[in-house]
């Protein structure tokens, strides 16, 4: 007997579906796919249990007959490509035809679908790939694809399934792809019998504004632009739209949503002098280019591209999108118009500038030491003994107050009997933030400040779904959130220390700390804990007055552990006289 043996079809179908298949976000983006390459212009998305339960997907599209049907959920059977040559010229979203087949010999399908106009359509049931019945039925002028029990003939993979919340937000980012690929179709999506999403046909600006939030309309930039070789459309974010982390990038390449590292890049190149290596702009652009000039054949999922000339794309639209991104300069304050000519040799000057804080100084609008004043009743008291906490026995008697000094708006600099030390006011902020919420908990005794005017923060639904997941951890450090409509929530307090007036940022940059921790920060308070001080500590770059920097300071030297911040980056620097006179080449 040979050792070599052909497999069975239904190993086969099970090995490919390992491919196509990888969770339930993966069935929604093919059958769409399907319902977008009919034609439909009206596209229905049904969830149970996170796509577990049932993944249904109706459309209006120019649907199938019997035969089609039948011939739909057998492998490489496609009404898309008939040739080779036609592999070089995909204009459609799916194009393999191994899809169907795939889910269904992981799930149990009825698929519904009949030709427009006429009174009879089929009803098909496949179960764990094996065909089970087809028989005839009302037509709802379209198809209905249900796939039910994903994984149910499989079961090391359904284990491997996250819960119904998480696999749902993969469900979502899918879903948000489509709908901004296709702003002029309608699509819903339905959750556990809940509508979380109905948009209608629309402009790309107004489907924006739907999936994230009307504030993102008013800080988009227009960009139409082009030459002979492709032509580029869609919107890019100002720096009120900075994310901490990835997910509100998007590129879509005639039509279809892709991850290319040489766009991606091209798009960080143009935004470098304005951003940090930290921080993700958002964008949504489409790419429309000569199918020939792109391979969309290099992966089974169909979201990877290669191009034919990779260098020169990224040039290209890297120089284009520079011209909309100085549009971004021309709006900062302190900023003259900067000709594109010149846009690339003033890059490390511009980025060195906004690093010291023009960029955020518009974001702190409130406060740092009247939050510190709340929270410390005895803080006139306090500050005076400032020369006592950092000097402490070193202290000459009847020695004036210590003068501080702030440097490139991130470290504040004093001197001591020894020498001098330089603190950095963010991670310095940080540390006592940590501090009191971690003591806040752990005593049961977290302090609010009551917002004078509530402020509403409208989120995406997986940032409202990471927002709940979090809200018991950030009632116990002080916030008080309620309900306000669809992914929406008012803030009406904040925990005692932290500056007002940039609610919203601040918990989305929670959100985006949380995630970003999640892997390193198993504890979920510590995470939340740690996410909270980073984020809402003032910024490397934020302007102190001679009062805040001693307040500052004083706060710094009362905490278990002023040397190093939560993550374990040092806060103080300290030169004594010793180091800085061998320096200048004294003995």
């Amino acid at each position: 007997m040979p050792n070599i043996k052909i497999l069975p079809e239904t190993l086969t179908n099970k090995i490919a579906a390992g491919e196509v298949v990888q969770r339930p976000s993966s069935v929604v983006k093919e059958l769409i796919e399907n319902s977008i390459d009919a034609g439909a212009t009206e596209i229905n998305v049904i969830i149970k249990n996170g796509g577990r339960s049932l993944i249904q997907v109706v459309d209006n599209g120019s649907g199938m007959d019997k035969d089609d049907l039948l011939l739909a959920f057998e492998r490489y059977a496609t009404s898309k490509i008939y040739t080779e040559k036609d592999l070089y010229n995909i204009k459609t979203l799916g194009f393999r035809g191994e899809a169907l087949a795939s889910i269904a010999s992981v799930s149990m399908v009825e698929a519904i679908s009949g030709i427009k106009g006429e009174e009879e359509a089929h009803r098909l049931e496949v179960v764990g790939g094996t065909f089970k019945k087809i028989e005839p039925c009302p037509n709802i002028g379209g198809t209905s694809i249900s796939v039910k029990n994903l994984f149910f003939n499989v079961p090391a993979r359904r284990k491997f399934l996250k819960s119904a919340e998480v696999e749902f937000r993969h469900i979502i980012g899918i879903f948000r792809k489509f709908t901004l690929s296709f702003p002029e179709l309608m699509f819903t999506l339905v959750h556990n019998e809940r509508e979380i999403y109905i948009l209608h046909a629309e402009n790309l600006l107004d489907r924006i504004g739907n999936l994230f939030s009307k504030d993102y309309v008013d800080n988009l930039i227009e960009v139409n632009d082009g030459n002979e070789v492709f032509s580029i459309t869609g919107y890019i974010g100002n720096l009120n739209l900075l994310r901490n982390r990835r997910g509100e990038q998007f590129w879509f390449v005639n039509g279809r949503y892709i991850v290319n590292r040489t766009l991606n890049n091209a798009v960080l190149g143009a935004y470098s002098p304005l951003i940090s290596g930290e921080e993700y702009p958002f964008y949504c652009l489409k790419l429309s280019i000569e199918p020939f000039q792109v391979d969309v054949n290099v992966h089974p999922s169909k979201m990877e591209i290669k191009f034919k000339d990779e260098y020169n794309i990224y040039n290209q639209i890297k120089n284009i999108l520079a011209k909309y991104v100085n549009k971004l300069r021309e709006k900062l304050p302190g900023f003259d118009y900067i000709p594109i000519t010149d846009f690339y040799k003033k890059e490390k000057e511009m980025g060195k500038i906004l690093t010291n804080g023009i960029k955020k100084e518009s974001d702190r609008q409130g406060s740092f030491l009247e939050a510190i004043r709340k929270s410390t009743p005895d803080w006139k008291e306090r500050a005076r003994k400032f020369s006592e906490v950092i000097r402490r026995e070193e202290e000459q008697p009847g020695e004036v107050g210590i003068p501080v000094f702030q440097f490139a708006k991130r470290y504040i600099i004093t001197q001591t009997k020894s020498g001098i030390i330089i603190i950095d006011q963010h991670v310095a902020h940080e540390r006592i933030l940590y501090e009191e919420a971690y003591n806040s908990i752990k005593e049961k005794n977290w302090k609010s400040q009551q917002l004078l005017f509530p402020q509403v923060v409208e989120l995406t639904y997986e940032d409202y779904s990471i927002l709940l997941e979090i809200l018991p951890y950030l009632e116990k450090i002080g916030f008080k959130l309620r309900d306000f409509g669809k992914n929406a929530v008012i803030v009406e307090a904040v925990p005692a220390g932290m500056r007002w007036g940039i609610e919203s940022t601040i918990i989305k940059e929670i959100i985006d700390g949380y995630l970003e921790n999640k892997k390193d920060e198993p504890s979920a308070t510590k995470n939340v804990i740690a996410s909270y001080s980073c984020k809402a500590a003032i910024k490397s770059g934020d302007k102190l007055t001679e009062e805040e920097m001693i307040t500052l300071v004083n706060k710094l030297f009362m905490t278990n552990n002023p040397y190093f911040c939560p993550h374990g980056r040092p806060i103080i620097v300290n030169l004594t006289i010793d180091e800085i006179d061998k320096r200048f080449g004294r003995k």
